[in-house]
């Protein structure tokens, strides 16, 4: 599948294949756009499952974000990369991080989405996901680049099931992947600007048709946030893989059935 670069209003973004636009809102994935070893690929991956039915635009944080920046402030710059599709409203899915500031986009500038998609991500973070990103953003703010990726990547696997392994990995791997054009200072405002963010103190609650896609062991946004997420989005369906946590949630046959389902439009909730 061939991959775009461009940018569209203050975001840049990585784009494949054909039909009514999708707009995917990353997490804390490598910046899109950039041409660093293994982004295009980490970031395609995304792409990939809607490719079939739909033109997605692959967004996450631009250069040179405030610190300070809220999630409102960085849901208003999606807004206007919608704006600047000249699409008028269109169908939005975000994972994690990106998740967020979907819900916040979609809480905000009701205009531009169509409907939305949410995958591992909920209406806070959990204390545990919450305390692991502050730890990350920590060493991000103190230059430890190698310490922040170890933690991160470490956090993401379970007790028992090779952390050791996995901060290693991302010790060695990490910094090299972002080098190419990502400031990690982005990604810790980002990450800044998720801790405060709480879709219950949005002005107003989401009115597009929502799914909502999470596993039960997700350590991040726990099973009983994914449940109060679908009581805030009125118009919305839940879909909980048993026994899948923040990253193994991706391998459950439920997970690319509910894409495909979306990216064809018949996600609408039942």
């Amino acid at each position: 599948m061939g991959l775009d670069r461009g940018e569209i209003g203050p975001l840049p973004f990585l784009a494949g294949g054909s039909g009514r636009p999708l707009l995917f809102i990353g997490g804390l994935a490598p910046q899109a756009g950039v041409d660093a070893p293994g982004s295009g690929w980490m970031n395609g991956s995304f792409i990939e499952p809607f490719a079939a039915h739909r033109r997605v635009y692959f967004v996450n944080r631009r250069r040179g974000l405030p610190r300070g920046m809220t999630l409102a402030d960085m849901a208003r710059e999606h807004a206007e990369a919608i704006r600047a599709l000249g699409e008028g409203a269109v169908d939005v899915a975000g994972i994690s991080t990106g998740g967020s500031i979907a819900q916040q986009l979609a809480a905000d500038h009701p205009d531009v989405v169509g409907r939305l998609l949410l995958l591992c991500t909920a209406c806070r973070l959990s204390p545990e996901g919450r305390l692991l990103q502050r730890r990350v953003a920590a060493r991000i703010r103190a230059g430890a680049r190698r310490r922040a990726f170890a933690v991160m990547a470490a956090g993401m696997v379970p007790p028992g099931r090779g952390r050791v392994a996995a901060g290693a990995l991302a010790w060695i791997a990490g910094p090299p992947l972002l080098a190419a054009g990502d400031d990690l200072a982005d990604m810790a405002t980002t990450i800044e600007a998720e801790d405060a963010f709480d879709l219950a103190r949005c002005a107003r609650p989401i009115a597009a048709p929502t799914v909502i896609v999470g596993g039960s062991e997700d350590r991040f946004y726990s099973r009983e946030l994914f449940a109060e997420t679908a009581e805030l989005i009125p118009d919305s369906r839940l879909v909980v893989l048993e026994g899948r946590g923040h990253v193994t949630a991706g391998r459950d046959p439920g997970w690319t059935r509910e894409i495909e389902r979306f990216a064809a439009g018949g996600g609408e909730p039942a």
